[in-house]
């Protein structure tokens, strides 16, 4: 591969390595050649948006034919120039002041997706659920948690959502270096990034119930923005993102165990915010999660 990078894009790799599907180098700065499987007009678009705000991010490195993406051995690469090498972790300030309100007349479109990937996983698991017992055993649970997301939706008014600069995921203990790349970055409503942080950030001990809620109540949203949060928080996105790694042969299925483990705790956090945010916005009525005394 260092000949490909000499060739496309007349960089000589000092200091080069491999890291999963990355290859890392440096020449007066840092680099990483990235093999891309997205959609490569969506990238464009979003990349356009980033320099169009003016907002800081890596830079993504045009190859000798003036192209975003280098085709190699029947594999798509992107070269990012790493324009912010921060190794700090990204917090919900962080988020807030990244993911600018943005003028796009777009809607946000999780209820489709969250409903098929759902069959999908659904049509999976008889097929084939028997050789994976705790995965069976805690799917129904988690299609639970998922179907209420997608109720939730229906009660959203999208003319009262903005859309944002926001990420794909946002994992735990993420560092500022992934949260500035732009492949990772979508456009989509802000709501995506805050719930994805406290999720992951939740189910690994990062924070907890009164930090979540106090900065759920130091931002402003729409009410159909709280909606949003409120839908975002109970879909699963970490349990079908280790569903895939398990399935895949990525995941053993410990982390599964430790995620489960959390459920009674995170479910405790779910109904303390809903009952907050009935308090705060007018909230469709979910009775189970109206089983709280907190407030």
């Amino acid at each position: 591969m260092k000949n490909v990078i000499e060739y496309y894009y007349n960089i000589y790799a000092e200091d080069y390595k491999k890291v999963k599907n990355k290859i890392l180098f440096k020449n007066n700065g840092e680099y990483e050649l990235i093999k891309y499987t997205g959609n490569i007009n969506q990238l464009l678009e979003v990349y356009n948006v980033l320099i169009l705000y003016n907002m800081y991010c890596h830079e993504i490195m045009l190859n000798k034919d003036n192209n975003l993406v280098t085709y190699y051995n029947g594999d798509n690469y992107i070269l990012i120039k790493k324009n912010i090498c921060d190794k700090n972790f990204v917090n919900l300030n962080n988020i807030f002041n990244y993911d600018i309100n943005i003028n796009d007349n777009r809607k946000v479109a999780w209820k489709n997706l969250w409903q098929e990937r759902m069959d999908y996983y659904e049509k999976q698991m008889s097929e084939f659920g028997f050789k994976y017992r705790k995965l069976r055993e805690s799917f129904n649970y988690y299609c639970g948690l998922c179907e209420v997301a997608i109720s939730l939706l229906n009660y959203v008014d999208y003319k009262n959502v903005r859309m944002n600069i926001a990420h794909r995921r946002i994992f735990y203990k993420e560092k500022i270096e992934e949260f500035t790349n732009p492949l990772n970055i979508i456009i989509d409503n802000i709501t995506r990034d805050i719930s994805e942080y406290i999720k992951f950030n939740f189910m690994y001990g990062e924070i907890n119930e009164r930090e979540t809620i106090d900065y759920i109540n130091s931002i402003k949203l729409s009410d159909s923005e709280y909606i949003l949060l409120m839908a975002r928080l109970l879909y699963p996105s970490y349990y079908f993102d280790l569903y895939d790694d398990i399935i895949q042969g990525k995941n053993e299925g410990k982390a599964l165990e430790k995620l489960i483990k959390k459920s009674n705790s995170y479910e405790s956090l779910l109904k303390k915010l809903y009952v907050y945010l009935t308090k705060k916005v007018k909230i469709p009525p979910i009775e189970w999660l109206h089983n709280s005394n907190y407030f």
